[in-house]
């Protein structure tokens, strides 16, 4: 198509899109009365100028012999379906510190929506949340997750619930001979893609342009934006990015069919389970929980794990070659981490023994085993914690967040990050005092809070200046706008972020020292295939 004729169907595009807006601006003013997606009417409710759909289906419940098949087209439906619950979360474990939900279900593929009653004169853009929680807990129903506030600035939100834990992330050599691609494993990131074809095909009915959309996710949820970045099942569904508190990007990613970094083949961990998937499918769901032995304390612990692998489909190979490669969608990108990624995972490292220590270190860093334990060493009993955390903070958060600004910048992409250094007034836990930990920023950015936060005047206009640069990002693709702090686009020279704390302020080599020994081991790491262990 030349650029001409692109540009004449761009244009129809939008032509269209405006006229359907105009049809639906009948039932704009009025959530209850229904609107229609593809795969029937639907009903939601109003909050004040908001219109909002919760629980509606994505895709076919993965129940029975759908259990562990890539997402199904959601059933059709008669009538008009209530869109007034949250769909239960899908099935998962306790989170850490044993916060878990109250219900959940396998049949969970639901996503919910967030839109302005008033009838905009031009489609809206769209941002669209996935959930963090480990990929073995969370949901769309988190507090953190309400879309409310960026509705409110103009912008259609829609947040998803998608597979977790051993229902989303089980690779068996069964399940990858009977799938059409050869692979298995990655059914939750599959979710996430079948539910951003939900957004490119329904959107407009609600107002939001299915051609500018921004996907978002802290934690596991910013993990797998940068997963999707690198998908190329996910080309062409989005056309901006936000990750906050990433992990294991530029790290060592499990494999489908090969052991690789000390750890054994993601096909092999699952015939453990057994052998027989008719059998496994059969299974109540709460019965294959317990017989997964997930272990949810994965970062200090050995144990079976259920995180997304390199599967040679959904992630052809591993991000950090990818990204390396130049092998990602190339749209704007905005990441960043917290100060103190690792304080909340350091409460749960139970090693109090140097030798532990050490062969913890020396498992998980096989061919770089001698660097990492002398960047990381324990000298008194004291030092554990500390430790610990700085281990996380480098191995699992903030070395990955860097090497991705890099990456992407590189190759000419508007990059931007960001360091978040705000330490919110919550109780100790275990009489550790947190300080700005894993994900708060999404707290600030949404402006949904903990009930036991003590915030002042300071964390309040935090939050609004945090979520103005945010939806600005969303709408244009640069966080930058009138009456807010500059932030620099971020390249490998200037190495700059900005930083959201007490103050705001510009800053630069953020971490350097100890994120280049990271960089160094890694990339030992990477060049040496590690025998099995004993």
């Amino acid at each position: 198509m030349s650029d001409r004729s692109s540009m004449r169907f761009k244009n129809a595009l939008s032509i269209i899109l405006t006229v359907a807006l105009l049809l639906q601006g009948l039932h704009a003013a009025d959530a209850q009365t229904p609107i229609r997606v593809r795969s029937g009417l639907i009903s939601g409710t109003r909050d004040g100028e908001l219109a909002i759909y919760r629980g509606i289906p994505y895709a076919a419940p993965p129940v029975g012999d759908l259990r562990w098949k890539p997402p199904q087209p959601a059933p059709r439906w008669d009538g008009v379906r209530e869109a007034t619950t949250f769909g239960l979360p899908c099935a998962q474990s306790a989170l850490l510190l044993g916060r878990a939900v109250r219900a959940w279900s396998e049949d969970c593929l639901t996503l919910n929506v967030w839109a302005p009653l008033e009838t905009p004169a031009k489609p809206l853009p769209v941002l669209v949340v996935i959930p963090g929680g480990g990929f073995f807990a969370g949901g769309a129903t988190e507090r953190v997750n309400d879309g409310a506030e960026f509705a409110k600035r103009g912008i259609v939100v829609v947040s998803m619930n998608y597979r977790l834990g051993v229902f989303g992330f089980f690779a068996h050599p069964m399940l990858s001979k009977e799938s059409r691609n050869g692979a298995s494993g990655n059914y939750g990131l599959m979710d996430q893609i079948a539910a951003l074809k939900w957004v490119r095909d329904n959107i407009a009915v609600f107002g939001g342009d299915p051609g500018n959309v921004t996907i978002t996710g802290s934690s596991a949820g910013g993990s797998s934006v940068l997963y999707l970045l690198v998908s190329p099942l996910a080309t062409g569904l989005f056309e901006r990015a936000i990750a906050e508190s990433p992990a294991l990007v530029y790290g060592p990613l499990a494999h489908l069919t090969e052991h690789r970094y000390g750890r054994d083949a993601r096909e092999a961990q699952g015939v453990r389970l057994g052998e027989d998937i008719a059998g496994l499918r059969a299974l109540p769901a709460t019965e294959l929980q317990a017989r997964a032995a997930l272990q949810t304390n994965f970062m200090f612990a050995e144990g079976p794990d259920y995180w997304p692998m390199v599967d040679g489909a959904v992630l052809p190979d591993e991000p950090s070659v990818l990204f390396d490669g130049g092998k990602f969608a190339r749209v704007p990108l905005l990441l960043g981490t917290a100060e103190n990624e690792g304080s909340l995972f350091a409460l749960l490292d139970s090693m109090q023994s140097r030798a532990a220590w050490a062969d913890h270190l020396a498992r998980r860093h096989p061919g770089a085993e001698a660097v990492v334990q002398a960047a990381y060493p324990i000298v008194s009993d004291t030092d554990f914690y500390h430790v610990g955390m700085q281990w996380v903070n480098d191995w699992y958060f903030h070395g990955s967040t860097r090497a991705v600004a890099r990456a992407v910048a590189a190759r000419g992409v508007p990059v931007y990050l960001f360091s978040f250094s705000r330490a919110a007034q919550i109780p100790p836990i275990r009489g550790r005092t947190l300080g700005a930990a894993h994900s708060l920023e999404t707290q600030y950015v949404f402006a949904r809070f903990e009930p036991n936060a003590a915030l002042t005047e300071t964390d309040r206009e935090l939050s609004r200046i945090m979520g103005m640069a945010w939806a600005e990002f969303v709408k244009t693709g640069n966080p930058n706008t009138a009456g807010l702090p500059t932030w620099p686009r971020y390249d490998r020279s200037r190495d700059q972020h900005l930083d959201f704390g007490t103050e705001i302020r510009v800053g630069t080599q953020l971490h350097a020292k100890s994120l280049d020994a990271f960089d160094s081991a890694f990339t030992m790491m990477r060049s040496y295939r590690a025998q099995r262990p004993k």
